[in-house]
C-alpha cells in the first residue's frame, strides 16, 4: 500500500480567495481600532484606565525620573515620564490623565509617548502580578526576581539586565516564548494522557482521545495566555499551535511555508497590533528558521535533528538579532549548550516553585550572568535583512539554505573577532 501524502492548502485560486478573506477582515479589525482611537481621541487630555506593566527609575537628562509603560483599557500601550518618587505600582491599574492632541493613529497601534499625571491608583492586583510576587518572594537576588518573573509571567526585566542577558544569547530561553509554550503543552499532554485514557475508555470510548486531549491542552494554554495578557510571542505561538494542528487533523501539510503564512496573516488580520511587535516578528522568524531544517533534513534520527536544530536556529537568528541589539560576549557561544539543557531546566524549575525551592539553582545563576561581560559589536543592518531574504528562499531552494548558514557563521566569526 502506497503511502498518503499529505497536501498543500491552498492553490493560486483559493489561496488569492483567502488573501481577499483576511483583507476583509483586516479592514474591520482596524475600522473598529480607527473607532476606539476617536473616542481616544474626543478630548486632549483624557481620563483613561490603565494597568501598569514596566516601572523603573532612569536617568533622563541626567535627571532620575519614573518610566512608566500601561497598558490602556482600549489596548493600546503607552510609556510617561513621572515623578522619581513613586511607589511601586506594577501590576495595579491606575486613572491616568494623558496629553494626546499629537497621537496619530499609528502611534496609537504601535505604542505612544505621553506626558501623563495618575489621578488614582486602584488597590487591586492583576493575577499576574499577584503569580510574579508569589515567584518573587522565593528569591533574595534582584536578577533572580526578574528572570523568574520574565521566565513564568512574562514581566519585563530592567534595561541593564536585559542587556546582559541578550549579550549573553539567553534572550530566547529567559524571555516566555512559543518555545516555552511547547515544553508547557508536552508536560500538560504527559499528565492529562494517562487519566483522560481511563475516563474515555470507560465513558465514551467512541472520542478521538488525542482531538480531545488537544483541546483540553489549548485551553490551558489560552487561560495562561490571558494571565499573561496577551504577550504578543505568545499570541502568535498559541494562533501556530491551533492552525497546525487543524491542519494536520486533515491531512494537510503543516511544515511548509504557506501554513507559516497563513498563521501570520490571520493573527494580524484579528490583531493589527501584531504588526509592530518585533518579539512577534522574531517569534515568526524562529518559527520559520524551524521549518527550513525540517525541510531538508525530516529524514534525520530524532535525536540528530533535536542537536543540529538547536545549532541551525542560533546560527540562523545570529545576523539579525545582532544588527538590531548589537550586543555579544564569550557567554554566547555557551547559549547552545543552555538551549539544549534548558529543554530540563525549564520543568524542573517550574516544579520547584511550587515548593520551597524555588531558588534551588540562583546561586549558580547568579556566578553566571556575574561572569558574564557584554560588548558591543556592528554587524550592518543589511546583513540582517539578508538573513531574512535567504531564509525565504531557502523555502523552495537549498543553495539559499547553506549561503543562510555561512552567513550565519561568519556573523559570529565577526563578533568573535570584534570582542576578542
Amino acid at each position: 500500500m502506497s503511502k498518503l501524502e499529505r497536501v498543500d492548502l491552498f492553490d493560486i485560486k483559493s489561496g488569492s480567495i483567502f488573501f481577499i478573506f483576511l483583507l476583509i477582515i483586516a479592514s474591520l479589525s482596524l475600522s473598529y481600532e480607527y473607532y476606539q482611537f476617536t473616542k481616544f481621541k474626543t478630548f486632549d487630555d483624557p481620563l483613561v484606565r490603565g494597568f501598569v506593566i514596566d516601572q523603573e527609575v532612569r536617568l533622563i537628562s541626567d535627571i532620575p525620573k519614573t518610566s512608566m509603560k500601561l497598558r490602556l483599557e482600549n489596548g493600546s500601550s503607552v510609556r510617561c515620564v513621572l515623578s522619581p518618587y513613586l511607589r511601586d505600582l506594577r501590576g495595579r491599574e491606575v486613572l491616568l490623565e494623558l496629553q494626546v492632541a499629537k497621537v496619530t493613529f499609528l502611534d496609537y497601534l504601535k505604542g505612544f509617548r505621553s506626558r501623563g499625571v495618575i489621578v488614582e491608583v486602584y488597590p487591586d492586583l492583576s493575577l499576574k502580578e499577584q503569580w510574579y510576587r508569589r515567584i518573587a518572594s522565593a528569591h533574595d537576588d534582584q536578577r533572580m526576581k526578574e528572570l523568574y518573573g520574565a521566565l513564568f509571567v512574562a514581566t519585563p526585566m530592567s534595561q541593564e539586565f536585559q542587556s546582559l542577558v541578550g549579550g549573553m544569547g539567553l534572550s530566547a530561553v529567559l524571555s516566555i516564548s512559543g518555545y516555552h509554550f511547547g515544553i508547557l503543552s508536552l508536560v500538560a499532554y504527559f499528565f492529562l494522557r494517562t487519566p483522560y485514557r481511563w475516563v474515555q475508555n470507560r465513558y465514551f470510548p467512541y472520542r478521538h482521545g488525542n482531538r480531545d486531549l488537544f483541546w483540553i491542552v489549548a485551553g490551558l494554554l489560552f487561560t495562561y495566555l490571558s494571565i499573561l495578557e496577551f504577550n504578543p510571542a505568545m499570541i502568535r505561538s498559541f494562533g501556530m499551535i491551533v492552525v497546525g494542528y487543524l491542519l494536520f487533523d486533515r491531512g494537510i501539510k503543516i511544515i511548509s511555508f504557506q501554513t507559516l503564512l497563513i498563521a501570520i496573516g490571520v493573527l494580524i488580520a484579528f490583531f493589527p497590533r501584531l504588526f509592530f511587535s518585533l518579539s512577534f516578528w522574531f517569534s515568526s522568524f524562529g518559527v520559520l528558521s524551524i521549518f527550513i531544517f525540517i525541510r531538508y533534513y525530516e529524514h534525520w534520527k530524532p535525536w540528530q535533528i533535536f542537536l543540529a536544530l538547536n545549532i541551525w536556529c542560533y546560527l540562523v537568528l545570529l545576523p539579525i538579532s545582532l544588527a538590531i541589539f548589537g550586543t555579544f560576549s564569550w557567554a554566547h557561544l555557551g547559549s547552545i549548550p543552555i538551549n539544549l539543557i534548558f529543554n530540563l531546566y525549564y520543568p524542573s524549575v517550574l516544579v520547584l516553585h511550587l515548593t520551597p525551592w524555588g531558588d534551588l539553582y540562583d546561586s549558580t545563576l547568579i556566578k553566571m550572568f556575574e561572569a558574564g561581560e557584554v560588548r558591543n559589536v556592528v554587524i550592518p543592518m543589511w546583513i540582517g535583512i539578508g538573513s531574512i531574504v535567504l531564509a525565504i528562499g531557502a523555502m523552495w531552494r537549498k543553495e539559499a539554505f547553506w549561503v543562510l548558514g555561512i552567513l550565519g557563521s561568519v556573523t559570529l566569526g565577526s563578533a568573535v573577532y570584534q570582542i576578542a
